[in-house]
């Protein structure tokens, strides 16, 4: 499992609070104290969740959201056709 880091909080709808993303003085997003890696199952968006390789696996921190580009499941669905599995130490959200 990868190490958390902020770099995984690229895209995220929150990352805007993380240090060098907003002039308000706020250097850390509320969540990323407490954030823990996991792995999540990303559908994008405006993707119908039974084409083929709708679903991809990836490692991102739990708190991590992104509506309107992408939803994250917990758990891969049943109703899922061929989803994109990853592979290795080195995967990324």
């Amino acid at each position: 499992m990868k190490k958390k880091s902020k770099t995984m909080c690229a895209g995220c709808r929150d990352d805007f609070y993380n240090e060098g993303n907003n002039t308000l003085g706020v250097t850390e997003c509320w969540s990323f104290k407490n954030a823990a890696v996991c792995t999540r199952w990303k559908l994008p968006w405006w993707t119908a969740p039974t084409v083929d390789g709708a679903f991809e696996e990836v490692t991102t921190l739990d708190c991590h959201h992104q509506p309107g580009r992408y939803a994250f499941y917990k758990k891969l669905p049943d109703f899922a056709v061929a989803p994109r599995k990853a592979r290795g130490a080195g995967r990324d959200a």
